[in-house]
């Protein structure tokens, strides 16, 4: 039997994938695959984009203002996760 590969983000720092499997409602089948940080990445993602855009509502910005910006911070945020698992992808060898 093959061993179980840890592939979350974190999993350098002992982060199992069951572990955001429990405390992050990944969907069980995307443990111990690659998959995992697609799936987190986007999750963030899309909760990033509601909390700005709420943010922006309550500073005062217009709907479309406030749509616009959440997508940008959000996005931002997205790039920056996909730069830092290319990093840990290639310290990790896998």
């Amino acid at each position: 039997m093959a061993e179980k590969r840890e592939h979350n983000i974190l999993s350098m720092e002992g982060v199992k994938d069951s572990e955001y499997v429990t405390e992050f409602g990944v969907p069980n089948n995307m443990a111990n695959t690659a998959e995992i940080n697609n799936w987190l990445i986007n999750d963030t993602y899309e909760k990033n984009l509601e909390l700005e855009y709420n943010k922006a509502i309550q500073l005062g910005r217009s709907e479309s203002e406030a749509q616009s910006y959440s997508k940008q911070m959000a996005n931002k945020g997205r790039v920056e996760a996909r730069k830092l698992l290319k990093q840990v992808k290639e310290k990790r060898g896998y």
